[in-house]
């Protein structure tokens, strides 16, 4: 790692986990997640971008790593047996009480490939447990060989970061761009400006994708019902929401919640 950080403990507030199986050729997603993620193409192969970087490829086995709140474009790519299979993992850690693991470090879009089966086992342990010890055991197994290949990148929040910050504690209120605007100390139409240099988006649209990131989670995690997950995310019009929804992630959110849950 370059720059030296000394870390004095870890928590982990959250695990979220998934995978997918199938005919997925071509399929392209954009999303913002509200937490890190550890994404493995175990068969096939994912082309990735993170906000305004070049396209990467996995490869086959090949695993990519996303900062919470970056904008990821993400086109998938079947192997040779003409299907995909794909796993990932979204953390959400605390470094020495303070810091967010993201806000500490950057990390290399794709990860060396001689890590790619000790992830591959991680991801299947936190996967397959029901023993929280083993999960968490695992979570902090994959930060490490993040850390181990971690830039520091500690420095005062940007205009970029205090706006990712405010939604993402904010997303499930009826905000918009005047309260981001009053948290920034700026105008409205300053906001606009910003939303549209650091993420190519309106800043409606900025705290939908949000919302969206988290009712993802949420439909693949728990049980709750479309209303319920509509609700807590700040959607007050389901059918505004599945509509949303559907013409982000390409399902409905019931299609979705069968196809990757």
């Amino acid at each position: 790692m370059k720059n030296k950080f000394d870390i004095e403990n870890v928590f982990i507030k959250s695990i979220y986990h998934g995978g997918m199986a199938g005919d997925f050729e071509g399929v392209f997603h954009q999303k913002i997640l509200s937490t890190l993620s550890i994404v493995q193409s175990v068969e096939g192969s994912y082309d990735i971008a993170i906000d305004n970087s070049p396209t990467f490829s996995t490869g086959k086995g090949g695993v990519f790593v996303a900062p919470k709140n970056a904008v990821q474009k993400i086109t998938h790519h079947n192997g040779v047996n003409g299907n995909m299979y794909a796993q990932w993992v979204f953390i959400d850690a605390i470094i020495n009480d303070e810091f967010s693991f993201d806000e500490l470090f950057s990390f290399p879009i794709i990860l060396p490939t001689r890590y790619n089966q000790k992830v591959y086992e991680l991801i299947q342990s936190i996967r397959l447990t029901c023993d929280v010890f083993e999960k968490n055991s695992s979570a902090l197994l994959l930060l490490k060989i993040l850390y181990e290949n971690a830039t520091f990148n500690k420095k005062e929040p940007s205009v970029k970061d205090k706006i990712e910050k405010f939604v993402s504690e904010n997303y499930s209120l009826n905000i918009g761009a005047q309260d981001i605007a009053n948290a920034l100390f700026c105008s409205a139409s300053q906001v606009f400006k910003y939303t549209s240099k650091f993420f190519n988006l309106s800043p409606a649209n900025y705290i939908n994708g949000v919302r969206l990131s988290k009712a993802e989670k949420l439909l693949i995690s728990t049980s709750m019902s479309v209303s319920e997950v509509a609700y807590a995310v700040g959607f007050y019009d389901v059918c505004y929401f599945s509509k949303l929804f559907k013409a982000h992630f390409g399902y409905s959110p019931l299609g979705y919640r069968k196809q990757f849950s």
